[in-house]
């Protein structure tokens, strides 16, 4: 009897969860089979350009399209819409395609060198806030239109396989230069000093200056676009040029451009960024004859120390070096260059002295502009805020207190043992 019961109420659980399935089936399969893919209910946008025209906000974005392509790039296509603030801009763009923008594989945000006159962050608040822009989102500056980079980025992803989201992400936040993530922009300004930096973008015509997408070619289509080939000539030749300078904000508004050079020197002394070449000259050791050496930077451990003299501080920076040795080049080949070179007392010197004039040329700028880049003032704050307090007070102007700070410079470089 008890074995009965128990079949029965066995038989009972199988109809009832194949019930329950079948009635989940019947609710809920018409509707998904119905229901548009998430590519025909949202526009996935992968890039953003913010540029000023005639007191409008123009607001571009990299969308991806519905169509694959058969090579390893991308289908992509620029739509912009332009209004007197960005979220109706935003508006204006989701009337024009049917659909939502869906900004959660946003790679980088440019803004055009036109528009950051203004306070970006205002406009940085009203993308996180509307859109849910991702906090890790690189934030570039451009030279030159916001729209007409992001219509070189599209053709390049379209007719290769370089990607401008994904160089843009080695070059400012990985490799070389400093963190342009719109999370430390935001540390940035909400900071003492209000400074932040953005990594600076440009279109050239010498191909020699960057990135290009190519020209694609059809016969067909060749004759009838010539006028407009000849009216847009000199976009269609421009190339995307990334050359290390980065953009200085205060206030959320630009203030000026770091070169080249002058962000070889703030790299030694900024945590988490890598110089990633150094080059000496005069070698004339371990057989060598008036040589150049290069090294590559593996490791570079940052120890700043901060003492006090006369009520003015002094910060000593402390870098140990792991590097290896990449190229050398003699004037003559009398002699075998020697694959690794270890670093004797004489190319130590030689080393920490070549990083001091970089590191001096830097601080000219920063003390001309007022501008605290690689975060003295954290540093002296963190190390002992009574005292920098009581050095701040005695300023006539606080902003210009770099000027009144010492800063050592103390390379030790070992050749890395991999």
């Amino acid at each position: 009897m008890i074995k009965n019961i128990k079949n029965y109420i066995k038989k009972f659980r199988n109809c009832f969860a194949l019930s329950y399935f079948i009635l989940i089936m019947l609710i809920f399969l018409p509707s998904a089979i119905t229901m548009p893919s998430l590519s025909f209910r949202g526009a996935i946008i992968t890039a953003i350009g913010i540029d000023k025209v005639d007191e409008e906000v123009e607001f571009s974005v990299l969308t991806l399209s519905d169509i694959s392509k058969d090579n390893m790039g991308e289908n992509t296509k620029v739509v912009c819409g332009k209004n007197s603030s960005v979220a109706n801009a935003i508006s204006s763009i989701e009337s024009q395609i049917g659909r939502r923008l869906k900004m959660g594989h946003v790679g980088y945000v440019i803004i055009s060198q036109s528009f950051a006159s203004d306070d970006i962050a205002n406009v940085l608040n009203t993308l996180t806030i509307t859109t849910k822009l991702p906090n890790s989102v690189s934030l570039i500056l451009s030279r030159d239109s916001a729209k007409d980079v992001l219509n070189q980025a599209s053709k390049l992803e379209q007719s290769s396989m370089y990607k401008l989201r994904e160089i843009i992400q080695n070059e400012f936040n990985v490799n070389y230069t400093k963190d342009t993530s719109l999370d430390n922009f935001l540390k940035g300004y909400f900071s003492e000093t209000k400074t932040s930096t953005l990594g600076y973008i440009k279109l050239e015509n010498d191909i020699s200056q960057g990135i290009s997408a190519g020209q694609e070619t059809d016969g067909s289509s060749q004759a009838s676009n010539q006028s407009d080939n000849n009216s847009q000539q000199s976009n269609s030749n421009s190339v995307i040029s990334l050359q290390r300078e980065h953009a200085v904000f205060v206030n959320g508004k630009l203030k000026y451009i770091l070169s080249v050079d002058e962000m070889k020197g703030i790299n030694w002394v900024v945590e988490n960024n890598l110089q990633q070449l150094i080059t000496i000259d005069n070698v004339n050791e371990q057989g060598l004859n008036n040589a150049s050496v290069s090294f590559e930077v593996q490791q570079n451990q940052i120890k700043p120390s901060v003492i006090y003299r006369n009520n003015r501080p002094i910060i000593t920076f402390e870098l140990s070096l792991k590097l290896n040795t990449v190229e050398i080049m003699q004037e003559t080949k009398q002699t075998k260059s020697p694959k690794e070179i270890y670093i004797s007392d004489d190319i130590n010197n030689k080393i920490n002295d070549k990083i001091k004039r970089e590191v001096a040329l830097s601080l000219n700028k920063l003390r001309q502009e007022k501008t605290d880049v690689i975060g003295v003032y954290k540093i002296l704050f963190s190390d002992n805020h009574n005292k920098f307090d009581e050095f701040l007070n005695n300023l006539d102007d606080k902003n210009d207190f770099l000027s009144y700070v010492k800063i050592n410079i103390k390379a030790d470089s070992k050749i890395f043992a991999s």
